[in-house]
Formats: structure tokens, C-alpha cells, sequence
């Protein structure tokens, strides 16, 4: 047992420094967009009185890049990084001892879902099912798998009443006039942050 809890508390250790990266990551991005975005607006100051219609038609496609179309690219992709960062940080956990023979494969199921029920079923461990960051993270759970399947379009989804019950409940994301999934400057940092909380909670137990 204490062999295990040295284990865990060094692996901890390591996902700290790990989620460090992605943290760091993120603000460097985002600040990136903002920096190239306000470039932009301050050309727009310096053009003569009169002229500025003429300037925004020569460069608001390029300015919508990095306002809309370039964040969106990079907040889809890096949340569903940090959840398959997630995904293999709890299945990490799922190793046979001496006292079971099953491993995780003979779990039914796929991704956080099996890999949960082998801890608690398996290994007993205590998994935090009742914190308020694996709830966050059942939400956004919803909002991955649209990410990944339907390209973040919700009405395709399977069950589109479960994302946008998402949409709702979890902070710094909204569905676009067209209907796909909007991530917020503030949305990848948050998830990390709750990704964070829970998998220390988990580690510790």
C-alpha cells in the first residue's frame, strides 16, 4: 500500500509539471490571437479620417482569422488534447495486482468510462464520482465527443439534448449563429484547471 501511495504521488508530481505546459501553452496562444487581432486595430487608428472602410475591406479576412477562425481551430484541438491527457492519466492507474487477473480490456466500454469502472469495480478503488470537478467533466464529456465526431456541429450529434444541456450549464462556451460549438478564450483554461483538481483527487485516494 505504501509502495502504491509513493507511486501515485510521484506520477502526481509529474502531471503537475505536465499540466504546467498546458497551462502555459494556452495563455502564450491566446495572448498570441489577441496581440496579432489588436495589430490590426491600431492600423485601423492610424489610416487618414475617411479611409477607414476602405482599410477593413483590405484586411478584415485576414483580422477574422485570428479573431474567429484560427481560435476556434486551437481551442477544439487543445480540449480535446487535455481530455485525452485526461483519459490516459486515470487509465494509468488501471494495473492488475496480485489480486485481480482482469485488465482494463476485459472492462466493457471505451476511454474515462472504463477506465472508472475498472478502478472502483476492480481495483475498489474510492473514485471521486461525487466531486464537482468529475461532474465539470461528465459535461464537457458531451462537448468532447461533438468536437470529435460531428466537427462540433450539435444538431448531428447522437444526442444533441445532452451537449446542449452543456452548452448551458458549463461557463465560456455558447453555440454559434450556425450551430456549432463556440469555445471561449477562457473555456481551455477552466477545463485544465477542473482536469487538475480532479485528477490530484484522484491520485490521492
Amino acid at each position: 500500500m505504501m509502495k502504491h501511495k509513493f507511486v501515485r504521488t510521484a506520477r502526481l508530481s509529474l502531471i503537475s509539471i505536465e499540466i504546467d505546459s498546458f497551462r502555459d501553452y494556452i495563455k502564450y496562444i491566446e495572448n498570441s490571437f489577441r496581440k496579432e487581432l489588436a495589430s490590426y486595430e491600431d492600423g485601423a487608428k492610424r489610416v487618414p479620417a475617411g479611409f477607414e472602410d476602405e482599410y477593413w475591406d483590405y484586411h478584415l479576412d485576414e483580422a477574422r482569422q485570428y479573431s474567429t477562425e484560427f481560435p476556434t481551430i486551437m481551442r477544439n484541438s487543445l480540449f480535446v488534447s487535455i481530455y485525452t491527457f485526461l483519459e490516459s492519466k486515470i487509465a494509468d492507474l488501471c494495473v492488475s495486482d496480485e489480486k485481480t487477473l482482469l485488465t482494463l480490456s476485459d472492462i466493457k466500454g471505451q476511454g474515462i468510462e472504463q477506465a472508472s469502472t475498472y478502478l472502483k469495480k476492480v481495483l475498489l478503488l474510492d473514485f471521486p464520482y461525487d466531486t464537482k470537478e468529475w461532474k465539470y467533466i461528465e459535461k464537457a464529456k458531451s462537448l468532447r465527443n461533438c468536437i470529435v465526431h460531428t466537427n462540433g456541429h450539435v444538431s448531428k450529434v447522437r444526442k444533441p439534448e445532452s451537449v446542449e444541456k452543456a452548452i448551458k450549464e458549463l461557463d465560456y462556451v455558447k453555440k454559434d449563429k450556425d450551430g456549432y460549438i463556440s469555445l471561449e478564450s477562457e473555456f481551455c483554461l477552466d477545463f485544465l484547471e477542473n482536469v487538475h483538481s480532479f485528477l490530484k483527487e484522484l491520485y490521492q485516494r
